[in-house]
C-alpha cells in the first residue's frame, strides 16, 4: 500500500523530474554515472555495440519531433491507419512498430511484445535485465505494469506482465507521463 502511495505521489509530480522516494533509493540502490564517467559499453544479442544512453532521441529510427511526413519518409506507407474520433490520434502501424500522431506530430512510438531488443538512438538494447541496466541504468520508476526510463523530456516505459514478461515499449513525451 505505501509502494502505490508512493509510486502515486512521483506519478503526480512529474515537472519535478525524477526524485528519489523511499522505494527508488531501495529498489535503485546502485548510483548512477554522471557525465564524467565513462561511458559502459554492451553487447545485444545481435552483437551491436552499445553504450549508456543519455537522452532519448529516436525508438526504431521514429522521434518525438517527426511529423506525419518524416514517418513516412524513414519507414515508408503504413501498412494500416486508425483514428480515433474520441481522442484524435492517428496510429500508423508497421510491421515493426506503431506510431502514434496528433495534429500530424508524433506523440508516441510503440513496440509490440514480441520484440527481443530495442534499436534506442541507432543502438540496439536487449531487453535483458542485464543489458538495460547497462544502457539505461536503473529505472526512474517502477510499477506494477512495468518500469520507466526518463530523459529530459523523453520518456521510454517498458510494459511487462505478471511474470515480467515484455507486453509492450512506448516512448513519449515524460510531461505526459
Amino acid at each position: 500500500m505505501l509502494s502505490a502511495i508512493l509510486l502515486l505521489i512521483g506519478l503526480l509530480s512529474p515537472l519535478n523530474g525524477p526524485s528519489a522516494t523511499a522505494q527508488d533509493q531501495v529498489i535503485n540502490s546502485a548510483a548512477r554515472p554522471d557525465s564524467s564517467q565513462v561511458m559502459q559499453a554492451s553487447y545485444s544479442h545481435s552483437g551491436i555495440k552499445s553504450e549508456r544512453v543519455d537522452e532519448f532521441d529516436t525508438l526504431s529510427d521514429i522521434s518525438l519531433s517527426d511529423q506525419t511526413k518524416d514517418v513516412i519518409g524513414k519507414k515508408g506507407k503504413p501498412d494500416k491507419v486508425t483514428h480515433d474520433k474520441l481522442t484524435g490520434y492517428t496510429e500508423y502501424h508497421y510491421k515493426d512498430v506503431t506510431v502514434g500522431l496528433y495534429d500530424d506530430q508524433v506523440y508516441y512510438v510503440h513496440l509490440g511484445a514480441k520484440v527481443k531488443e530495442m534499436k534506442v538512438n541507432e543502438q540496439w538494447i536487449a531487453l535483458q535485465p542485464s543489458a538495460l541496466e547497462r544502457a539505461l541504468g536503473p529505472a526512474d520508476y517502477i510499477g506494477q505494469d512495468g518500469e520507466v526510463y526518463t530523459r529530459g523530456y523523453s520518456a521510454i516505459k517498458i510494459y511487462r506482465d505478471a511474470q515480467g514478461a515484455v507486453q509492450g515499449i512506448d516512448l513519449f513525451d515524460s510531461a505526459a507521463f
